[in-house]
């Protein structure tokens, strides 16, 4: 399974992993005159905004401005059975995460080589290292002889784990940074996801230098640094995923308290949809040198000297964005969430402290509760959610309509990109994004028009080009209705 896919960006282009899907070019094309913004602006009558953003108004900033058009935004669209039907649904066959505890318990060559193959594609060419310099296959070799692929077992036994802090997912066991030009340093060559603090891995393998794990996550193998990694049994791991939320982190991140007499808990990111149990604390019982009156204390796995899972209490303030449980499906919370990542940097598989467009849109729905996959391929076809699939047959007219009927929280998939739809403004579609470029054709002079955004935006949706010459529109291969039972 693939974690990642071509970013949406401009040429060059690169090969994706799984899909063979090219990377196309997110273009925002405006019709109509320019006129006056204004809070009743439809996007006929708004003009290109001085940031370079077409048919926009400062007010579409806010999420009080989109959720006052939704209709009934505080309807409940799905109850705790059916979410949690959903994100049971998300780890069955096509549904785009893999359920570890299904993977035997001893492992063969043959498999663990395999994966090992599979987590080596990258869709992001290694074309320049972090210096500018060319990058060789004897560099690259080199790399790959630390995977020690040739010293796989015949038969080895599955091991567990749980990821200590939020750390990177990578192709190959190295920090090495690579690109596939100067001017695509946003994407990294070897950067293949992320794991937040308390996500299962079986480890199957380790590196030649002893520094790197290879595991397998519930988003497919890749290599982790070994620090980041605390060993245990199948039981203890599983157990603690099992664990009913205490909190459930609901702002873009948020930190731990920071304490010195427990480093290994102190200030630890916890992204969006992050859940965490509860520690048994007594009331006020002091946790790691502070009393837990002020805060919520929990539970967390952290790695001994040996490498061996353990679980301490810390403390998270109760004036950190977070909830005692996942948040109700409902239009208003998938605005104010989506909204809470605002003006977030790009972040290519989680780089930069940050998240990508499937990153955006997981972390969203996980804060309720909902599994996504991690690509926005995957998203796209799972079998965990309902979609509207389109092919070369279906007619513009036909995607057109189905744009128009879209509701709050669908899923917009071109290849290798993903957008959530926000509402409609005067019938037409808008929508937030974690995104490289807005390129567009100028109202005043015709020609196409390129602002680099790199982050998450809102822009309009129609009429989108995929490339100079195709509307966005045309190269929608589905529309995800994620919030349909």
């Amino acid at each position: 399974m693939s974690r990642l896919e071509s970013p949406a960006s401009t040429p060059p282009r690169v090969t994706t992993r799984s899909s063979g899907a090219r990377t196309r070019a997110i273009a925002l094309a405006v019709m109509g005159a320019t006129a006056s913004l204004g809070a009743c602006a439809t996007p006929s009558t708004l003009a290109v905004s001085p940031s370079g953003v077409p048919a926009f108004s400062e007010d579409m900033l806010s999420p009080g401005f989109w959720i006052r058009r939704a209709p009934s935004p505080d309807a409940v669209l799905l109850d705790a059975d059916q979410v949690a039907a959903k994100r049971l649904r998300a780890f069955e066959p096509d549904g785009g995460l893999m359920d570890l505890k299904r993977l035997p318990a001893t492992l063969t060559r043959a498999q663990v080589a395999g994966w090992v193959g599979e987590a080596q594609r990258t869709p992001i060419p290694a074309t320049i290292d972090e210096q500018g310099r060319p990058v060789t296959e004897a560099m690259l070799d080199e790399l790959r002889q630390n995977a020690a692929a040739g010293h796989i077992p015949e038969a080895s036994a599955a091991r567990y784990g749980l990821s200590v802090r939020r750390t990177h997912l990578r192709s190959l066991p190295s920090d090495r940074r690579f690109f596939a030009s100067e001017d695509l340093r946003d994407y990294e060559s070897l950067q293949a996801g992320i794991l937040f603090p308390g996500e299962p891995v079986v480890i199957a393998h380790q590196s030649a230098d002893q520094q790197w794990l290879f595991v397998v996550t519930t988003q497919g193998p890749a290599w982790v640094k070994r620090g980041d990694i605390a060993e245990g049994t199948a039981d203890a791991v599983f157990s603690y995923v099992a664990k009913a939320p205490g909190r459930v982190v609901t702002g873009d991140q948020v930190r731990t308290v920071f304490t010195p007499e427990a480093p290994e808990v102190s200030e630890l990111e916890l992204d969006m949809g992050v859940a965490l149990p509860l520690a048994n604390v007594a009331p006020g019982e002091p946790v790691n040198g502070a009393s837990s009156y002020a805060s919520w204390p929990v539970l967390l796995p952290v790695r001994g000297q040996d490498g061996t899972l353990a679980f301490m209490s810390a403390l998270l303030r109760r004036t950190a964005d977070s909830a005692p449980g996942y948040l109700p499906l409902t239009r208003a919370n998938i605005l104010r969430q989506a909204f809470k990542f605002l003006g977030e940097r790009y972040g290519w598989g989680h780089q930069f402290n940050a998240r990508d467009c499937s990153g955006l849109t997981s972390e969203v729905y996980r804060a309720m509760g909902l599994v996504l996959p991690p690509n926005s391929g995957m998203q796209g076809k799972s079998a965990a959610l309902n979609h509207r699939l389109f092919t070369a047959q279906d007619s513009h007219a036909e995607r057109v309509r189905a744009l128009e009927h879209a509701q709050v929280g669908d899923l917009v998939v071109v290849p290798g990109h993903v957008l959530m739809i926000i509402g409609h403004l005067d019938g037409e579609p808008y929508v937030i994004q974690d995104v490289p470029y807005a390129v567009f054709k100028d109202p005043a002079t015709q020609q196409l028009r390129k602002t680099k955004l790199n982050q998450v935006s809102v822009t309009p949706l129609l009429p989108l080009y995929a490339d100079d010459t195709t509307l966005y529109v045309d190269a929608m291969t589905s529309l995800v209705h994620v919030t349909q039972p």
